[in-house]
């Protein structure tokens, strides 16, 4: 038996006993140490407010269509697992599996359980000087990667960041990288805020002590050449507009909850005539690069970047509780952002 940590219901989270099932031949079997939350996607869902808690996407069509009320009772009495990504050792393997033994330490896409059984395929051996957190981090760092190139980001540019939960702080970082001569950042949360400080950020704003759009163009004399909005917020995103200048590129990532209550697209987005760019490198979304990028060399360039220590991931996993603390910790961060960035699971 193990213990695993699920939604049982709309903002509940459980601690509830499984079964192990039998291990496949191809199959590895993980003792979890380390784990994480992705806080925009699950606290989204969590929500009920997630387009996914009344439609289904149609793969077919590449459209959301309505769901059956049959649909919709299954899909509420079913238990969805909590969890983003799991760091561990082997203590099991298949009969068919030659890339791990026992006592290799990994990490996979996987929920916060204490035992993580998972195809031989799907599981990744942790690289040093990769740390548990680097690996954590790397589903961040991949959104933010893809957001940042399809910015198109340059030597020279000024690019603002609205939005610095993980994602938001790894775009700071690679913007840096980039070359980007200023990199401001937008955020209520002054943790958040001083985090992206740290990281290179030159400025940081309040957006609910400030008009950020306007005090960015008066440090500048103009707007931000790119802005990549993190927060899935809609006035995060009425902000980036107004943060730009005319002919500029906004690129979104963030997963935006509910309905537009704010855009105003008949002001900044129609009369300067700006370029909205959707990030998503998932959903059978191929990349802009591709074919000569893909998610497989986006993952090893990842890799390569923390393992050299060009990525960060210092301060992001915040706060890290032990594993009878999380459900707990889950809902006081759904309810209370502040003094979180993403919750981290110690085993």
């Amino acid at each position: 038996m193990f213990k695993g940590l699920y939604v049982d219901k709309p903002e509940s989270v459980v601690v509830l006993e499984e079964q192990e099932a039998e291990l496949q031949a191809n199959q590895v079997r993980i003792q979890t140490e380390f784990a994480a939350v992705k806080h925009g996607t699950e606290f989204h869902l969590f929500s009920g407010q997630s387009p996914h808690a009344e439609k289904r996407f149609d793969a077919g069509l590449r459209l959301f269509v309505p769901t059956s009320e049959q649909e919709r009772a299954r899909e509420s009495a079913r238990r969805s697992s909590v969890g983003n990504t799991a760091v561990g050792r082997v203590i099991e393997v298949g009969s068919a599996v030659t890339k791990f033994k026992a006592g290799d330490r990994v990490y996979c896409y996987g929920p916060a359980w204490e035992l993580v059984t998972k195809a031989e395929s799907d599981v990744e051996p942790l690289y040093e000087p990769m740390t548990p957190q680097d690996a954590v981090c790397l589903d961040p760092a991949l959104y933010a990667f893809v957001a940042v190139r399809d910015a198109r980001a340059r030597l020279g540019d000024v690019a603002v960041v609205f939005g610095l939960g993980a994602i938001g702080l790894f775009v700071v970082q690679m913007l840096k990288l980039s070359g980007c001569l200023h990199v401001i950042a937008v955020d209520p949360i002054e943790k958040r805020r001083l985090l992206a400080e740290r990281y290179g950020a030159d400025l940081t704003f309040d957006p609910t002590q400030c008009d950020a759009g306007m005090e960015i163009r008066k440090v500048l004399g103009q707007g931000a050449d790119i802005a990549i909005e993190a927060s899935g917020n809609y006035k995060a995103l009425s902000g980036a507009m107004r943060a730009v200048r005319n002919c500029a590129r906004i690129v979104t990532l963030g997963y935006y909850k509910g309905r537009d209550t704010e855009l105003e697209l008949g002001a900044e987005w129609h009369h300067n005539r700006l370029e909205l760019i959707g990030s998503m490198p998932v959903w059978d979304n191929p990349l802009r690069d591709y074919p000569l990028w893909d998610n497989e060399r986006i993952s090893r360039t990842l890799i390569e970047l923390f393992c050299q220590k060009r990525l960060i991931s210092d301060g992001i996993v915040d706060p890290v509780v032990n594993f009878d603390d999380a459900a707990a910790a889950f809902l006081a961060i759904y309810r209370d952002p502040t003094h979180a960035i993403k919750l981290g699971i110690r085993f």
